[in-house]
């Protein structure tokens, strides 16, 4: 029924896409996933699908779904999950909006850093809104007996969570949840401090991509090979190199030796 509920309100809560943004696909599914497209037709999911403003992704038991969005960042969507993708938006000068309603269940998300200040990475639940500008974290909306409970988990970065205040009317109550803490709110309370997170929670955070090997700058020229003959001009340019030249002048005349002088009594018989 909760399933039925977020996809008949889906339409309402997500405003038409923008055009400029770029292609956003499923890039993993997994089991029983079913997704409601913006024009109301409802279909399995199958890996490689588009994914624009107003679609709704539902998960059954143990299945899984993950999306990419066009500027880079995912979102694994766990077992039991009810996901709205709410905006995908872009700017001329580089800004980007990803923005989702979450109605049930788990999602991780693995956020690109954002640079320009326009840009807004956010997900929202009955009772809070998760904002961050470039982390890893978790989404965790439960139905507890007072009402619905978003917690929200940190892993890498910083993400913002806030609630309405329920003493101030149009005000909101904000905590920062730093890597390793988690912050719960439930509708009609206010946002709770962030504590220690759990740690099996933290142990099934996904991995940031590695760069893309052109990040890496440009590649160096591998050596050339040394062979026998390279090798021993080397060892005979190495011995040049290291031994200082002398060179050494000598007079090919032999100097004429001195004449003996003759005694007195020399030569007489």
């Amino acid at each position: 029924m909760g399933f039925a509920l977020v996809f008949g309100a889906s339409a309402a809560l997500a405003p038409e896409a923008d055009a400029r943004a770029a292609i956003s696909t499923l890039s993993a599914v997994r089991g029983d996933v079913v997704v409601r497209h913006a024009d109301g037709t409802v279909a399995p999911a199958n890996e490689g699908d588009v994914i624009v403003a107003g679609d709704a992704i539902r998960t059954g038991s143990g299945a899984l779904a993950e999306i990419t969005y066009f500027e880079g960042s995912t979102v694994r969507i766990e077992a039991h999950t009810e996901l709205v993708v709410e905006r995908l938006s872009s700017s001329p000068d580089g800004g980007t909006v990803v923005a989702m309603w979450q109605a049930v269940g788990r999602t991780w998300h693995v956020v690109t850093k954002l640079i320009t200040g326009g840009s807004r990475y956010e997900v929202r639940t009955p009772s809070s809104t998760a904002t961050v500008r470039g982390t890893i974290f978790a989404v965790d909306v439960t139905v507890e007996p007072d009402g619905v409970t978003a917690t929200v988990t940190t892993s890498e970065g910083t993400v913002i969570h806030s609630a309405p205040d329920p003493v101030h009317p149009g005000a909101t109550t904000a905590v920062r949840v730093t890597a390793g803490q988690q912050s719960k709110a439930s509708r009609g309370k206010t946002t709770e401090r962030a504590d220690p997170a759990a740690a099996a929670t933290l142990a099934s955070a996904p991995n940031r991509p590695a760069s893309s090997p052109s990040a890496r700058g440009p590649k160096q020229p591998s050596p050339s090979p040394v062979t026998r003959t390279t090798s021993g001009d080397v060892r005979a340019n190495d011995r040049q190199n290291a031994t200082p030249t002398v060179t050494v002048t000598r007079d090919r005349t032999k100097p004429t030796p001195p004449a003996k002088s003759r005694s007195r009594g020399e030569g007489k018989g």
